[in-house]
């Protein structure tokens, strides 16, 4: 999705989220780096007010465990 520019503006276009820009590779990888992200998507939930961290794996929440959001906010075990 974003070997290249053209590449990441296509995987991009269409997604309703927002994202880094293509030139802010720096910060993508410490980003990547401090949240262990490994792939994508991926979906991090953080306090708006302290930024802590509230749940690593927010996007297998939704997907997979918890598809109704019965249990959010869901906390990182």
């Amino acid at each position: 999705s974003d070997n290249d520019e053209d590449s990441f503006n296509e995987y991009y276009e269409d997604m309703p989220w927002l994202a880094l820009d293509y030139q802010e590779r720096t910060k993508k990888s410490e980003l990547g780096g401090k949240y262990n992200v490994h792939g994508i998507p991926k979906l991090i939930l953080l306090d708006g007010d302290s930024g802590d961290v509230i749940c690593t794996e927010a996007r297998n929440k939704i997907q997979f465990d918890d598809t109704e959001g019965e249990n959010f906010p869901w906390k990182s075990s």
